[in-house]
């Protein structure tokens, strides 16, 4: 019995093989025989190809939430080289020229060579880049590198099979796009993205290249970089194509060669967390280019958002202010104003929470638009005062007088002086006499003294006989002791690159550059001249560490970071103390008298005269040697309970008194943005 039923079993399971083995036979003979031409017809008109999509970036947002930089969709035009058709080559490039030039369109090309109407020129101010790539590709076709402009046209048009009656201008444009074909070919071995025709166009464009169905010409969607705010330029920073010589190093992390890369500010300082990571996308098209068929094998994954510690609105009001008194100093100067200054220059305004090392707001002027950097770059290369310059962390100045609360400490903190040692101010400082006698300001434009003072009044007065004698007491050692618990002369951490260091005038200093320190350089020094440099972002750093009990915070811009749709928190830097100052409570309590005084009764009153807030403050004139003195100002608010600290720095404005107002602005924006805040909000959550 069981024997029948194993028999059955085993032909049953033959007929099974015999029946599935004739089904393929009949599938392969339709595909091979009856339709075999017709597939193999439909398999050539087929393309395959892999084609990247990019993530979105992610945002950057301030510190209550408010979008700063976001994405935007856009659409470029590009050519696709393996199904342009050969013979109409060049006939479909000029044809997207002229419709480009119809609709006024900017279209890209790297060709350093330029026809003013007369002849071919090389292009007189070509990038680095541009120029390397041109040499190689020179080096490739076998010609000359001091071949002339005119003769690289003529090869190239016999190259790329340009009619030789073709107009000049014409000619170089159709040279010119063959040009980004090549040096992106294997003869010229190039590693460079991929060549993108023109960017960022209108649906009106789209609409009239899909209608002329130009084979081998593509349009590609694309992510782009939305700017929310004309603020904060220099703090945002841009992104841009990975350039030559960087490759090697972003391959390794996983970039691809036409990737986009933070290359300034923000966007480069927090780039491992803003990038996404692209997906792929394949595609099947047809001899034609279209796609006929899509799929995706990897989708892309958008990038983190990343909280700075500014405040948007409290950055406004800083480069409102600071944009607004630079004016007015101009016009009152060349007005003939005393008030004014005809030739001020540049300037930043800082301002650090005492209490932690955020950074809320960092302006420098003149500044730009990042929403059209590309379009003004070469007028801001051009503008005299470098708008692309960020002075409030790499702009270095001697602080003038706002550095008199170093020497006051270091006098202090060493017994040399107490609250109540009085010195008698004689107008001309004879110690080093004859060879180097220095006059108190007062003295030089009144010939009137300050008479018997205490340390308060003299921060409050500005007293330079007073600094000269407690400074020559204290000595260079000491007072530069101070000085670096202060944080002057080193970075303050921030994560922005370009951040200086500054430099602390002394000895080593000058042994460093093999010039020789003079004892007369120490009482220089203890008024903030001498070889005394320090960045806006420093004096505002040092005036926050010297006013919050002598912790030394580094200073950061980065808030937190948050997943890609603000699901949680994946980062959030803690506090991070770089250091104690040792300055005693007694010296800080004195130091901050005089510096109170300084808005209620000295140089800064008719700023703050009747201000509904206690704030200190000093004033400061750096003589540069080079014509009119800079301006520097830095105070802090609350008297009484210290929150924010700000420095500021006008280039040439005559006096540091004449800018105390920005800070006084900066105060206003602060104190009411932060009343109506903490009613309606609470800590990390976002607002519009």
């Amino acid at each position: 019995m069981e024997g029948n039923k194993l028999k059955v079993r085993l032909v049953v399971m033959a007929l099974l093989v015999v029946a599935m083995s004739l089904a393929v036979t009949a599938k392969l003979y339709d595909l091979q025989i009856i339709n075999g031409d017709s597939y193999y017809r439909q398999s050539e008109k087929k393309i395959t190809r892999t084609v990247k999509v990019d993530a979105n970036r992610g945002e950057i947002l301030d510190r209550y939430g408010r979008v700063l930089v976001s994405n935007r969709l856009s659409y470029n035009i590009t050519f696709e080289w393996d199904i342009l058709p050969a013979d109409r080559q060049n006939e479909i490039i000029l044809h997207m020229i002229e419709l480009c030039q119809e609709k006024g369109i900017e279209f890209n090309t790297t060709l350093p060579i330029r026809y003013n109407g007369i002849s071919y020129r090389y292009d007189p101010n070509p990038s680095t880049t541009q120029w390397n790539r041109f040499v190689k590709y020179l080096d490739a076709m076998g010609w000359e590198e001091d071949i002339p402009a005119w003769k690289v046209i003529e090869n190239q048009m016999i190259e790329y099979q340009i009619d030789k009656n073709t107009d000049p201008q014409t000619a170089l444009y159709l040279c010119a796009v063959n040009y980004e074909k090549d040096i992106r070919s294997t003869r010229v071995g190039l590693n460079i993205p991929s060549y993108v025709f023109c960017e960022d166009i209108d649906i009106d464009m789209i609409g009239t290249v899909k209608e002329r169905d130009l084979p081998g010409v593509r349009i590609d969607t694309v992510s782009l970089r939305n700017y929310e705010t004309p603020y904060a330029a220099h703090i945002l920073g841009r992104i841009g194509p990975i350039f030559d010589g960087q490759y090697e190093e972003y391959k390794e992390q996983g970039y691809a060669m036409d990737d986009y890369v933070g290359n300034s500010g923000a966007e480069k300082a927090f780039e491992s967390w803003l990038r996404g990571r692209s997906g792929t996308r394949i595609e099947e098209r047809n001899t034609l280019g279209k796609v006929t068929n899509v799929m995706y094998s990897t989708e892309p994954e958008a990038g983190d958002n990343v909280l700075l510690t500014i405040d948007i609105r409290l950055q406004e009001a800083a480069e409102r202010a600071l944009e607004n008194r630079i004016n007015e100093l101009k016009q009152l100067g060349e007005e003939g104003s005393s008030l004014g200054s005809a030739d001020v220059g540049g300037g930043a305004a800082v301002v650090v929470d005492v209490r932690n090392g955020d950074v809320l707001a960092m302006a420098s002027y003149p500044t730009f638009d990042l929403a059209n950097f590309n379009r003004d770059y070469n007028a801001l290369l051009e503008d005299e005062l470098l708008p692309m310059h960020n002075r409030a962390l790499a702009g270095l100045y001697e602080p003038g007088s706002v550095y008199k609360m170093v020497t006051a400490a270091a006098a202090l903190e060493e017994g040399i002086i107490t609250k109540r040692t009085r010195i008698v101010d004689k107008g001309i400082y004879t110690y080093y006499a004859p060879s180097y006698q220095p006059m108190c300001e007062i003295y030089l434009t009144s010939r009137r003294t300050h008479g018997s003072i205490n340390i308060v009044d003299a921060i409050r007065v500005s007293c330079n006989y007073f600094f000269y004698e407690i400074g020559r007491l204290s000595g260079i050692g000491n007072i530069n002791k101070y000085a670096a618990g202060l944080g002057l002369g080193e970075r303050t951490g921030i994560e922005l690159e370009g951040e200086k260091a500054g430099t602390l005038a002394g000895p080593e200093n000058r042994k460093e550059k093999g010039e020789v320190w003079y004892a007369a350089d120490t009482i220089q020094s203890s008024i903030g001249q001498s070889d005394n440099l320090f960045t806006p972002l420093q004096l505002a750093n040092y005036v926050a560490t010297l006013v919050n009990g002598g912790t030394r915070y580094k200073t950061h811009i980065l808030k937190s970071v948050k997943s890609y749709d603000y699901g949680y928190t994946l980062y959030e830097p803690e506090v991070e103390i770089l250091g104690e100052s040792g300055i005693s409570k007694e010296t800080e309590d004195t130091i901050m008298e005089g510096m109170l005084a300084v808005s209620e009764r000295g140089s800064a009153i008719a700023t703050f005269r009747g201000y509904p807030i206690k704030v200190g403050s000093k004033t400061g004139t750096a003589q540069t040697g080079r014509g009119t003195a800079n301006g520097i100002f830095v105070a802090y608010a609350p008297h009484d309970n210290p929150e924010i600290a700000v420095a500021v720095v006008v280039e040439k404005a005559g006096k540091g008194s004449w800018i105390a107002v920005i800070a006084r602005d900066i105060f206003d924006a602060y104190f009411r943005i932060n009343d109506s805040l903490d009613a309606v909000i609470e800590e990390n959550s976002l607002i519009n």
